[in-house]
């Protein structure tokens, strides 16, 4: 298998995920909220480990350019590139996030509503301010 098929497989796997993220709502009760919620969390977590990078993305990344550096041009995100377009990645973080709101809406616990908020809180931080925060900061010299 080449290098263009394995790529087209990651990026095929990573729209199924966005579909999966943006279908949940539609698709599951609310009893799996918690696991939902949980899921949209770690992934915005895992995006702070990886310098605001997806690790699906990195690879893709990486295939397409062995040298490429984690954290170097976390913006640009391969499989967008190929099946969506500004509308639809709008359309898909709109979408999300009104699920997070729907969870925290119908929640019965506060422990679902806490993890659904904090996804929330975490992924407009990351989205919105963390690149920005992070140029601001002086890199000491070892």
């Amino acid at each position: 298998m080449g290098q263009d098929q394995v790529l087209n497989i990651i990026q095929f796997l990573h729209v199924l995920i966005d579909i999966f993220n943006c279908s949940y709502i539609f698709i599951f009760s609310s009893k799996y909220d918690i696991y939902f919620a949980t899921w949209i969390l770690l992934q915005t977590l895992h995006w702070l480990l990886l310098k605001n990078e997806c690790i699906v993305s990195y690879i893709e990344k990486k295939i397409e350019n062995p040298y490429y550096k984690l954290g170097s041009d976390p913006k640009r995100v391969p499989h967008n590139e190929v099946y969506f377009n500004e509308y639809t990645l709008t359309a898909k973080a709109i979408i999300i996030l009104s699920t997070l709101l729907i969870i925290i809406y119908r929640a019965k616990t506060k422990t679902v509503q806490g993890i659904a908020g904090l996804a929330i809180v975490l992924w407009i931080y990351l989205t919105y301010f963390h690149n920005d925060i992070m140029k601001k900061i002086k890199k000491p010299n070892l």
